[in-house]
């Protein structure tokens, strides 16, 4: 089994460099590849939806960024069965420390949101989250 692909998407408001948003989605993926969607707030203010979604080895090389750390590999493992859903680990990293040039695991509304898909064919959440443990370097 392998990483099938890894999908990150942010908003953007517009109180925010819609350039330094795009420089942090870049550093984790490794891409330029930012599709943007234009949104309406609810009071209607401007958002911007920016999405990259990397296959292959460029999914591999955002996702061992993702991973790198070694404190945000641990609260990953810890958290493990509250981020699956079947073959799909779901992350979110600070947007403010990405801008920086930093990965760190986050929470709340000023997040980045990745999600990490892998391969099995079967939905079997003990498989996954094997998988998942041992790409981390946790012997199951």
């Amino acid at each position: 089994m392998r990483i099938k692909y890894v999908e990150v998407r942010a908003l953007c408001h517009a109180t925010e460099d819609e350039d330094k948003v795009k420089g942090a989605l870049s550093f984790l993926t490794g891409t330029n590849k930012i599709v943007e969607e234009k949104l309406t707030g609810v009071y209607g203010e401007p958002i911007i939806m920016m999405k990259v979604k990397e296959q292959g080895k460029e999914a591999m090389a955002a996702y061992e960024r993702l991973i790198s750390d070694e404190k945000n590999r641990q609260k990953l493992i810890d958290d493990l069965d509250l981020r699956l859903e079947g073959w799909k680990l779901h992350v979110r990293l600070d947007k403010q420390d990405l801008v920086k040039g930093s990965i760190s695991v986050g929470s709340g509304d000023n997040t980045v949101k990745v999600v990490v898909g892998a391969g099995g064919k079967t939905e079997k959440g003990r498989e996954a989250k094997s998988f998942f443990l041992g790409s981390m370097g946790v012997k199951c």
